[in-house]
């Protein structure tokens, strides 16, 4: 009876704190003004003395045009052949700017922070209710086998429950790039990552969903006793 109280409990805590992340998820960006946000990191990330370096390049190379006499036209072709290595070259300047290693907590507030990496947050405690899956699913079916000899049947399937929900979970799942809110960085691109990341989402709402639904059919079986 105790054990059915304490999984009760641990049903209910796990189901609320998913709510509150989901809820911080999609209502959070409504308290503050998002736009403005975006705008500051942004500054934060691409500082002005990156977009002022090319024009004040472009004076100097001008300037030096001017004292030397050399052709105009002769300058034009120089220029117009260094574009494209420049525009190669834009891609390398804004991996160097996000790996950077800027600390955004020393120019936001913690909220603000929280908003920014709420995507981060929601996956943070993905991992953990995978990590709490895993324990329950086999940690707790282990001590009723020590009990009862005979439960190792109902581990065995609870086992292989698990093992066709994560199966069914990452043959849903795609590595089709994502946009994910509050990341600038290249690593979304990597089909790899993008198929485990789908395939922890996907159990996560399978898992959250079968949280809901027994914690349901224990209030409605209560209330029919």
């Amino acid at each position: 009876m105790l054990f059915s109280k304490t999984t009760r409990i641990i049903l209910y805590v796990v189901a609320g704190i998913s709510l509150l992340v989901i809820l911080f998820f999609y209502v959070s960006p409504r308290t503050l003004d998002y736009d403005d946000l975006e705008m500051r990191v942004e500054e934060i990330l691409n500082p002005a003395d990156l977009d002022m370096e090319m024009p004040v390049q472009a004076a100097a190379t001008a300037e030096d045009t001017t004292e030397t006499g050399l052709d105009t036209a002769s300058v034009e072709e120089t220029v117009a052949a260094e574009e494209p290595e420049e525009e190669e070259g834009a891609f390398t300047t804004q991996a160097v700017l996000d790996t950077s290693g800027v600390d955004l907590r020393k120019h936001l507030s913690t909220w603000e922070y929280m908003v920014w990496f709420r995507t981060d947050i929601a996956l943070i405690w993905a991992y953990i209710l995978l990590l709490l899956t895993a324990i329950a699913a086999i940690v707790f079916p282990l001590i009723t086998v020590f009990s009862n000899p005979k439960g190792l049947i109902r581990l065995v399937a609870v086992l292989a429950g698990a093992a066709v929900i994560v199966v069914v979970a990452y043959l849903l799942s795609s590595d089709a790039p994502i946009n994910i809110i509050g990341y600038t960085g290249t690593a979304n691109r990597d089909p790899g990552t993008l198929r485990m990341v789908d395939t922890t989402l996907f159990v996560t709402y399978t898992l959250f969903g079968m949280a809901i639904l027994s914690i349901l059919y224990s209030i409605i079986a209560r209330a029919f006793k």
